[in-house]
């Protein structure tokens, strides 16, 4: 068997092992680069045909729709709360990145790293100090797109005045390199900002035009008639006189001089056109940069269904800009826990939900201590957030121990609130689930209530509304086994 391996493997030749390490269809050797042309420029189409450098994708922000879109989009990250979790790593490397971490502004480098959606990539330096001890990393600076470039092998490069090359390793721990989108074809990452650029040209140029269609026909003309046997500088200072009628709204004029004011007929449909385009090129906004317009697109009537679904597209697009907020954070502390350990174990940083966490965690640690697990005060600091002034450890007496049960018989716990006489149970029910209860007495049907709930609340959001269930249903569970006793 091993004689008949052996056979196989000498009619494979390998007189040119160093072949088989070379990349196959090389970019600088196919025709479609020339290969005098080392610089690879940006393949953005906007950017490419427009000649535009990023100055003027910058400068887009100013606008009012631009913004407003960049400010919503970043908040959906910048909202949320952050941890650095212990994971696999030593106590005292995790007590290391803590400390690193207080003095580090976290927001302000998500902001930073949330320019790459908008600009393609968004490079970011780290300046580093030492303590004789730590090779500590004490800046993160955002810089300039325009001051970088990528070749033709996808090398990173800086535009230095000092060298007709300045390579840069995307493993260098002096740079973080969070790009959106980055592909072979495009290791510059798709910018957002540029599919913008037409829809901001668009907005103030009908701006402009509405602005002189509104001086225009916005207010009568004024039409002065005069006798033919007026001499030219009679004819001149009725004009002058018409002018100052129309700022000063008085004028004086010669008895036999004739002035009429000539309402525009039919223009208020032309106006239209204007503030429709504006309409247009705003949504398009959105779209790009939130991707979706909530309800700027459904108008006055609004529409529940249809903003739920704008708002999931939206969630989906800041859980994108968390992972890549993740993943650039975890890099840096890659990097420079390779300068300062031998250990490949390093903490993680994470971007959460609040609210979301904490629920999930509680469930989790309420049902590991069921099993008789005693969890230390530093696990509530570290898991919880809490400080040490902020709660005591204290061992639960034997009532404070509740077991909550699934029950099958939902429907009979809410035919033995019939038991109770009406101010026994809105006493102890909230007012805002008083007309689901009221719903589930009536109907008697479930599955029929749920199709009425979202007409009770109609603003009220998908996740609002099943966790007000949960306590309807919660409340007809403990008021059964009540009267069961």
């Amino acid at each position: 068997m091993f004689n008949i391996f052996k056979k196989k493997i000498k009619l494979i030749s390998f007189e040119k092992k160093s072949s088989m390490m070379d990349e196959l269809a090389k970019p600088q050797d196919a025709q479609y680069f020339y290969n005098f042309l080392t610089k690879l420029p940006n393949p953005d189409i906007v950017l490419r045909r427009s000649g535009l450098g990023y100055k003027s994708l910058r400068d887009l922000k100013s606008n009012y729709q631009v913004g407003t879109c960049v400010e919503s989009r970043k908040a959906g990250v910048t909202s949320k709360k952050w941890q650095l979790e212990k994971g696999d790593c030593s106590p005292k490397e995790y007590d290391f990145w803590t400390e690193i971490f207080k003095y580090l502004d976290v927001y302000k480098i998500v902001e930073d790293i949330l320019e790459a959606p908008l600009f393609g990539f968004a490079p970011i330096t780290i300046a580093f100090e030492t303590d004789g001890q730590y090779i500590l990393p004490v800046q993160l600076t955002a810089k300039p797109q325009e001051w970088f470039y990528f070749d033709t092998e996808n090398n990173f490069y800086f535009n230095s005045k000092n060298k007709e090359k300045d390579i840069i390793d995307l493993k260098n721990p002096k740079l973080l390199l969070p790009r959106h989108r980055a592909t072979f074809l495009n290791p510059y990452g798709e910018c957002l900002l540029s599919r913008c650029y037409w829809n901001v040209v668009f907005i103030n140029s009908s701006f402009e035009f509405w602005v002189r269609f509104v001086e225009k026909y916005g207010s009568p003309f004024a039409v002065g008639k005069f006798d033919r046997n007026m001499t030219n500088e009679e004819k001149t200072s009725l004009l002058k006189t018409l002018m100052n009628m129309i700022q000063d709204c008085a004028a004086v004029i010669p008895l036999d001089s004739t002035v009429e004011l000539i309402e525009p007929a039919g223009k208020s449909a032309s106006s239209e056109i204007y503030k429709d385009l504006i309409s247009k090129c705003e949504n398009n906004i959105s779209k790009v940069i939130l991707g979706q317009t909530l309800t700027t697109d459904i108008g006055s009537s609004g529409s529940y269904a249809a903003a739920n679904t704008h708002q999931q597209v939206r969630q989906d697009l800041i859980l994108s800009d968390v992972r890549l907020c993740e993943s650039t954070f975890n890099d840096f502390i890659i990097k420079v826990h390779s300068l300062n350990f031998d250990n490949t174990n390093v903490p993680i940083f994470n971007i959460y939900d609040e609210e979301d966490i904490d629920q999930s965690l509680a469930e989790r640690d309420n049902k590991v201590k069921t099993l008789g697990v005693k969890f230390t005060k530093e696990y509530i600091k570290r898991a919880y957030g809490y400080d040490n002034d902020d709660f005591e450890m204290v061992e639960p007496s034997d009532n404070q121990h509740v077991n909550f049960n699934d029950f099958d018989e939902e429907q009979n716990d809410f035919d033995k609130m019939d038991e109770l006489i009406p101010e026994d149970y809105e006493k102890l029910i909230n007012p805002l689930l008083m007309p689901i209860v009221k719903l589930f007495k009536k109907e008697r049907n479930a599955d029929d209530c749920m199709e009425k709930i979202a007409e009770i609340y109609p603003l009220m959001s998908t996740d609002e509304l099943e966790k007000t269930l949960t306590k309807v249903i919660f409340l007809a569970n403990m008021l059964g086994r009540l009267t069961n006793d």
